[in-house]
């Protein structure tokens, strides 16, 4: 039996947009498919929650802290998504 995700998926996604966990090849062989599944799920969710965050604009270091979400969570997505055309 594999092991099971440390945490909950949503919380892993969190963790990624506010740079406190990052995915690899590695980690994300340690997850069972449907973890993976549910984990693109909650980084989607994410992501529309912070590109529906309306920031002035004259604010820069919010806009720059939410560009650095976003860039985390989309290298995270372009990592998952090449790791299940690998294993297919």
């Amino acid at each position: 039996m594999l092991p099971r995700m440390a945490n909950p998926a949503w919380k892993t996604a969190a963790e990624i947009a506010d740079g406190y966990a990052t995915l690899n090849v590695v980690a994300l062989k340690k997850y069972q498919s449907h973890e993976v599944e549910a984990l693109i799920k909650e980084i989607e969710k994410v992501l529309r929650d912070i590109r529906s965050t309306v920031i002035p604009v004259d604010n820069v270091d919010e806009t720059q802290k939410k560009n650095r979400k976003l860039l985390r969570l989309s290298q995270s997505m372009s990592v998952i998504q090449a790791y299940k055309l690998k294993n297919r």
